[in-house]
């Protein structure tokens, strides 16, 4: 991967009354911003530039010094920082488990990381549960990054098992059963169904690139909206607390 920027402004070259010799390109200036908020101008054809579909408000990569492509349009997700109740090997589900000292300090970690990759991220929106609203803005805090609260990025309702061993015998079979709603809870079926429609969403907010502070339980989600999982594959997927992950809309 190459440097990402994202178009600020392009401006056709001016000329005055002197015609362009004949085969020499029209040249526009390329205003370019880097996550660092660095800017750089550079000289491109304007031919290419509409080959290439890029216009301004556009994340592009540069490739060497002076060759544009189009970025990807890319997608970070995050899980919060360690838990008293991961401490515990405690489900927490829709329970407000807060982040311990060490999770704090992972969120702070996690959000120098970001400041210093030059990640293009545009816009956080996290969950409204604390342990990762606390994240999140820990994460802004280092980046200046705006973030908001997303209240579809909430973590799965486990009904009956919350605070239950996240080991238990029963919970891992029940975790398979993607209809089952756990005694209250929330389905796997229906949280895919609210975390789809968020992703969706954002996959049509081309201009934009997000990261999401969110849950393990919606990790396996956007994950399975990402790659093809068999039901075993999902219901053991996960990331680690504070773990940053890359994925593509294509």
């Amino acid at each position: 991967m190459g440097s990402i920027y994202r178009v600020v402004r392009i401006e056709e070259q001016m000329y005055g009354c002197e015609e362009l010799p004949a085969g020499q390109p029209v040249l526009c200036d390329v205003l370019l911003r880097d996550a660092a908020g660095a800017e750089r101008t550079l000289p491109y054809p304007d031919k290419e530039l509409t080959r290439l579909g890029i216009n301004e408000g556009d994340a592009v990569e540069l490739a060497g010094e002076d060759t544009l492509q189009k970025a990807p349009h890319r997608l970070y997700f995050t899980r919060h920082g360690e838990t008293v109740w991961n401490v515990e090997n405690k489900i927490c589900g829709m329970t407000d488990s807060p982040l311990t000292p060490r999770g704090q300090q992972q969120a702070q970690e996690l959000g120098e990381a970001v400041r210093r990759s030059g990640a293009p991220i545009d816009r956080i929106l996290y969950s409204p549960l604390s342990r990762a609203a606390d994240t999140a803005k820990a994460i802004a805090d280092a980046t200046g990054i705006p973030a908001q609260c997303e209240p579809l990025l909430r973590e799965q309702c486990f009904g009956r098992y919350e605070g239950t061993p996240r080991d238990g015998a029963e919970f891992q079979i029940s975790k398979t059963h993607f209809a089952d709603r756990y005694s209250g809870g929330e389905s796997m079926m229906q949280l895919a169904q609210r975390i789809y429609n968020l992703l969706d969403r954002l996959r049509a907010d081309t201009g934009t690139t997000y990261l999401l502070v969110a849950h393990n339980g919606i990790a396996r989600v956007v994950e399975s909206y990402f790659r093809d999982m068999t039901n075993e594959e999902y219901a053991a997927a996960g990331i680690k607390n504070c773990e940053l992950v890359e994925y593509h809309f294509e």
